[in-house]
């Protein structure tokens, strides 16, 4: 059972990795046509590149990241990463508030259960800036559903923290975004956060075991 399981896992992880590689070369190969669209579409084009950003907090982190570069060829560094900021603050809400309301039921079938049950014990005391340093390095859907289920922090803190830790990763990724090896430092990107993801349960399981 514990095999089946690891297996399950380590396929969900190369089935991500796979699928955030899928996108970057989908969004390079029609880059021009999304940029045009946007550019002649300005209300709708930032409605979808913000609806995308909230889908991709909820229930596909990392999944928007090559819009990026087209978002800021489009409207420039500053309103990009502020677009950014507003849909994954705004996803990662959603998915908070999800968690609260509807509890376990509901988020097993948004995300991996095990996944978020597995990150309890690292909630630490003062949520405030903690969430402010994680939301730099993790996951956002499961941060989100961690702390929506197995915290009491309110709704207008977690959000202050939320879009305070958010904001400097889209400002980084919007200067990314706006380099001639733009998508090659993206899949770079996505490549090492998969073997970093692979070790972390790797090394999980290993203590398991032992």
């Amino acid at each position: 059972m514990a095999r089946t399981s690891r297996t399950r896992e380590f396929v969900t992880l190369a089935a991500v990795a796979a699928v955030l590689v899928s996108a970057v070369f989908i969004v390079r190969a029609y880059a021009a046509p999304i940029r045009d669209f946007i550019d002649r579409h300005t209300f709708w084009g930032l409605f979808l590149y913000l609806l995308l950003n909230i889908v991709d907090a909820v229930v596909a982190p990392g999944a928007t990241l090559p819009l990026i570069p087209v978002a800021v060829r489009v409207w420039g560094r500053v309103l990009a990463a502020l677009a950014t900021t507003a849909g994954w603050t705004s996803g990662s809400l959603i998915a908070f508030l999800l968690a609260r309301r509807w509890g376990v039921p509901l988020v097993r079938r948004l995300t991996s259960l095990s996944r978020v049950q597995a990150m309890r014990r690292y909630i630490p005391r003062d949520l405030f800036w903690s969430i402010v340093v994680v939301r730099l390095v993790m996951p956002m859907d499961v941060v989100s559903y961690v702390l929506g289920l197995f915290t009491e922090i309110t709704w207008p803190k977690y959000a202050a923290a939320t879009a305070l830790g958010l904001t400097p990763s889209a400002f980084v990724l919007a200067y990314v975004g706006k380099l001639p090896n733009a998508y090659e430092v993206i899949t770079f990107g996505v490549g090492v956060m998969a073997v970093a993801a692979w070790l972390v349960v790797a090394r999980r399981r290993q203590r398991r075991s032992g």
